[in-house]
């Protein structure tokens, strides 16, 4: 048996923020498994490779940090629901069932991790200011109307879409219904760390600029989330889990 994470707040997701450089510079890409190692195979461009390669590697940082066990034990799946193929969809933890996991990644930033509940994490490299807000299709008509008045209508385009990628993510809600879901109305606070946090029907909604990355990163899980450095859950990794 592993030992659960010692310092673990059971609500609070385990989040990591890392450009691909960071990430691949100190991990194994030999730790990958052979679905994943095709798919990254399969992408043409270096650039989303090595963000892929990333995403995957980071994730098994976050979860070996949460759970205890060592990295090189950990095995990630993807099994998709709608078609039955593997190498897509929901993301879980071979030998791990009570793990949850999440991951994005975009040029320049990727994100990932792992939570003792449902959690969803999204990036995106941020807009540049006053770029327009087109190519959101799954806002709701009251989000759309808001940013008719916004300061910056693309980073509140790109604030509304994130915020619902990780929904997804988290099992509550599906892309066809992103359109329903408004966030235009959400009471928002800023934690210490300046990130915006909200709720949406229970479930924390937290989203922040990584102005290093130029990147907007989103999660939402059962808590306000943890977020670490690559780094950090590296070192952690080699002692094994994290102490508050």
């Amino acid at each position: 048996m592993f030992a659960r994470m010692r310092w673990a707040p059971a609500r609070r997701p385990l989040v990591a923020v890392a450009t691909p450089a960071e990430v691949l510079a100190d991990t194994d890409v030999g730790l990958l498994g052979a679905t994943e190692r095709q798919r990254s195979a399969s992408l043409r461009d270096p650039a989303d490779r090595a963000a892929y390669v990333a995403a995957h590697l980071l994730v098994r940082r976050c979860a070996a940090a949460l759970s205890g066990r060592p990295v090189a034990d950990l095995a990630v799946h993807q099994w998709c629901a709608d078609c039955g193929a593997v190498g897509h969809g929901r993301p879980s933890i071979a030998g791990s069932p009570d793990v949850h996991v999440s991951w994005a990644h975009s040029r320049g930033a990727v994100v990932a991790a792992a939570s003792w509940h449902p959690v969803g994490v999204d990036v995106e490299t941020l807009p540049p200011n006053g770029s327009g807000a087109g190519g959101f299709p799954g806002l709701a008509p009251a989000e759309q109307w808001q940013l008719r008045s916004a300061a910056d209508p693309s980073l509140l385009a790109l604030r509304h879409w994130v915020r619902k990628e990780c929904l997804v993510k988290a099992g509550a809600a599906t892309l066809d219904g992103a359109h329903r879901i408004d966030l235009s109305r959400v009471v928002e606070r800023h934690d210490r760390a300046g990130r915006s946090v909200s709720r949406y029907h229970g479930l924390r909604l937290v989203d922040w600029c990584d102005p290093a990355r130029r990147a907007l990163v989103a999660v939402a899980g059962a808590g306000v989330p943890v977020v670490r450095s690559s780094t950090d859950l590296a070192a952690v990794n080699r002692k094994g889990s994290i102490r508050r």
